[in-house]
């Protein structure tokens, strides 16, 4: 885990960034997780975008567009503005890569880091004060005092357990949001899944649909990739957090068919 300007955690095993002050937190897609962690373990170095390419999308590097590349580092970017960092913490060169900016101070951090309160200090030659014990207290409680507190604590943890087990489960709570340029006048708000690597047929989708951007709509966009098709959810709150949120349906096929 890394400290980054003595204010926020990145935790490159469930690539979170977690503001310390705030407790904001956003959950960083794979590939911008993994190049992140790159240009901070290389923050002296000036990285190609070959080289984090390879870094965030593996063998699957030869066939991601520079589109993709540059719309992950656009949503790294967004998050670090998000959580109190700079935008510019990842610096690009230009004609070279990208680095992480020189002022960017950066601290390696363990669980095992807890702080330990030192015992006061007795001055020399003086005896500790000795504060005897307090006399023990003996109270009676009446045994149907002890019956109705039992049986309110029973009863609390039944209607929890009933509540939980009935509560609303938000389909779309870890979507999370993802930047894209949209041909509207509209401002959208646009969600994908974390677990999706290859975002390019939903920056295709939008470019050719923005007409699902009207009157400031909330898009969550998931792939069947078995199926080769998009599904647009067009909903006019977040549905992540609002169970009153309203939904509409939309399909596409990812090779125009």
């Amino acid at each position: 885990m890394y400290l980054i300007n003595q204010l926020v955690e990145f935790n490159p095993d469930n690539k979170s960034l977690v503001n310390r002050q705030t407790g904001r937190a956003i959950q960083l897609q794979l590939p911008a997780s993994l190049c992140f962690l790159y240009l901070i373990t290389h923050a002296s170095d000036i990285v190609s975008q070959n080289t984090l390419l390879k870094v965030g999308w593996g063998d699957r590097n030869n066939v991601t567009t520079t589109n993709t590349f540059y719309q992950a580092i656009l949503t790294l970017r967004n998050a670090l503005g998000d959580v109190g960092l700079p935008r510019d913490t990842v610096k690009t060169i230009s004609r070279r890569g990208l680095t992480l900016n020189e002022n960017t101070q950066v601290e390696t951090i363990t669980h095992s880091q807890i702080e330990v309160d030192l015992p006061p200090l007795i001055e020399e030659n003086k005896a500790p004060e000795i504060i005897p014990p307090p006399p023990p207290q003996v109270s009676s409680i009446p045994g149907w005092n002890i019956f109705l507190t039992a049986g309110v604590i029973i009863t609390t943890l039944v209607i929890w357990l009933v509540w939980y087990q009935t509560r609303p489960t938000l389909p779309f709570s870890k979507f999370v949001s993802v930047s894209m340029q949209i041909p509207s006048r509209e401002n959208c708000k646009i969600y994908y899944s974390p677990n999706e690597h290859n975002l390019e047929s939903y920056f295709s989708l939008m470019q050719t649909h923005p007409d699902l951007c009207v009157d400031n709509k909330h898009v969550f966009l998931s792939g069947y990739r078995k199926a080769e098709r998009v599904v647009a959810f067009v909903c006019d709150k977040d549905a992540r957090i609002d169970v009153n949120a309203f939904c509409s349906t939309h399909y596409y096929w990812m090779r125009g068919k």
